[in-house]
């Protein structure tokens, strides 16, 4: 983590709060441990930082303050500037051309439309044009030399600068004019903006691209096909190899794929030092093992859902991306479903208050088939499937302790394969919160895909349907139909690329994919002892 010096102080601006919420931000993302001070002495000191960020205003540097900190920059130093360090230190000459522009004038604080104006710098990459309640700042330029814009917006007819880069000596300053008050602190593009300032002036965000490999490359249509397609069409992300057990398939791929290179052991791909991460698309109960030999070679590892059949598995596969500093994350990809999407904002938005009960189903009249997800030893049991998918849902939605699971797994007619018929597992949070999860082969009655309740509303949802809300926010009842957001599976794939070469957190940390194995192993302990189970990392 990096340390930073965050200089505050001033009129007109909440300068302790924000710069609370900035230091906490930065410390949680893994971007930077701030020291706050409001001394301007401290820039004799910086050798101790790698980053000076600036959200100050008024005042005047002595000659020495002055000296001090554009001397470190410009000696290959990192300068991050927040909307008043144009308005700070304004006599200071040398300083003002350094953060390169002196505020001019603004408007009252409104929403506005930030647009990115490089979409491939390194610090916008990735991020999308975003609205922001903040001061519109207007500024003058005090340098000669060119500013990079990064981000603009229109002001009564105008286009101006919202953030821009520029080299100063050997080192590097960034600028943004977004930043009046509580409410752009809490914006998370405004702050992933700031995480990435932070890097790019330190020079540490990596130029890629993502050398990626595909452990069971299978049949057509499959997983492993998508994910090969879907690494060719990430930006920065590169396929670099594939490896499966049949050397026709590796053909295959091959024939389609010209310049990867191919290997039918996961040994001879981790040994290669021709992937930087691994998509293991094989079997449930096979994942442990590859993912250890591929994290203890140095290979970063993506899992196929669910991350592995028991918890103890899943604490050797942590410990050994622990101790080999490597990526370790799951493809929860429907975290970005259209339905989980707007049943998400409808709960953030709080239309039906505080979350207390969800039910959740995904069930059928049918045989399960025979192929390897339908035999218990492979596959964990009828709830690893679509199971995993709610779970990991459900604990997102009721972001609360868990206390303890039951669970209630029966078998009646499809005895011709291992995996259960039936599996219901109850989750009984803090405070009085529950969540049910049914599958099943054996519903010949079904029930919708969510129902949710919440203090203030209700949700209900089936499969590619809208989302139906009744609300009773406003004092009486709303009944409202919300159509389904855009289904967004190419964000877990930016968010890998954003976290190996900007270093970013990753959105499915291997802990959180934990929780949902430890779920199923207490649901499927609870349905063989008739307990009530406890839950570990709950």
């Amino acid at each position: 983590m990096k340390k930073a010096l965050l200089m505050i102080g001033g009129e007109y601006h909440p300068f302790e709060s924000c710069a609370k919420i900035l230091a906490d931000f930065l410390k949680d993302n893994g971007s930077a441990d701030c020291t706050i001070t409001t001394d301007p002495n401290t820039f004799t000191q910086l050798q101790d930082y790698d980053d000076m960020i600036v959200y100050a205003q008024g005042s005047k540097l002595t000659d020495n303050q002055e000296k001090s900190l554009c001397d470190w920059v410009k000696n290959g130093g990192a300068l991050v500037g927040i909307h008043c360090a144009s308005d700070s230190w304004v006599e200071n000459q040398r300083y003002m051309e350094m953060i390169g522009s002196q505020f001019k004038a603004h408007g009252p604080v409104t929403e506005f439309l930030a647009k990115i104006s490089d979409l491939s710098h390194e610090i916008t990459r990735n991020i999308n044009e975003f609205r922001i309640t903040d001061e519109f700042y207007i500024h003058q330029t005090r340098t000669k030399k060119d500013l990079h814009w990064l981000m603009a917006g229109h002001w009564r007819g105008e286009l101006h600068p919202l953030a821009y880069v520029r080299k100063y000596g050997k080192g590097r300053v960034f600028y943004t004019a977004l930043g009046h008050d509580e409410r752009a602190f809490n914006h998370p593009s405004f702050q992933k903006l700031i995480h990435r300032a932070i890097f790019w002036t330190t020079n540490s965000i990596k130029p890629g691209p993502v050398r990626c490999g595909v452990i069971g490359y299978g049949d057509d249509p499959g997983m492993g096909k998508y994910h090969t397609e879907a690494i060719k069409n990430t930006p920065l992300m590169e396929l670099t190899a594939v490896c499966d057990s049949d050397p026709k398939r590796c053909q295959a791929a091959l024939k389609k794929y010209k310049n990867i290179e191919t290997y039918t052991e996961v040994k001879e791909l981790a040994a290669s030092g021709n992937v930087d991460t691994a998509f293991i698309v094989t079997p449930h109960d096979t994942h442990t093992a590859i993912a250890i030999e591929l994290l203890q070679a140095g290979v970063g590892v993506i899992c196929e859902k669910p991350f592995c059949i028991s918890v103890d598995e899943a604490n050797k596969m942590i410990e050994a991306a622990h101790a080999n500093n490597t990526l370790l994350t799951v493809f929860h990809n429907r975290r970005w479903d259209n339905d989980y999407l707007t049943i998400k904002k409808i709960i953030d938005q709080g239309l039906i208050g505080e979350v207390f009960h969800i039910e959740a189903c995904r069930s059928e009249y049918q045989h399960p088939g025979y192929a390897w997800r339908s035999h218990k030893p492979v596959s964990g049991g009828a709830i690893y499937d679509w199971g995993a998918h709610f779970v990991e849902w459900i604990l997102n939605l009721v972001p609360y302790k868990m206390e303890s699971v039951s669970g209630f797994y029966s078998k009646h007619i499809w005895h011709d394969v291992t995996n259960e018929d039936h599996c219901q597992a109850v989750i009984r949070f803090e405070g009085g919160r529950s969540a049910e999860l049914e599958i099943s082969s054996l519903a010949a009655v079904g029930k919708p895909k969510w129902r949710i309740l919440g203090t203030k509303g209700g949700i209900t949802a089936d499969w590619d349907s809208p989302i139906y809300v009744t609300s009773y926010l406003r004092g009486s009842q709303e009944k409202i139909e919300v159509p389904l957001l855009e289904t967004r599976w190419e964000d877990f794939y930016i968010g890998i690329v954003d976290h190996m070469l900007a270093g970013e957190p990753l959105h499915i940390t291997p802990e959180s994919a934990r929780r949902v194995i430890a779920v199923f192993e207490a649901a499927e302990k609870s349905s063989q002892t008739g307990n009530t189970e406890p839950v570990p990392f709950g």
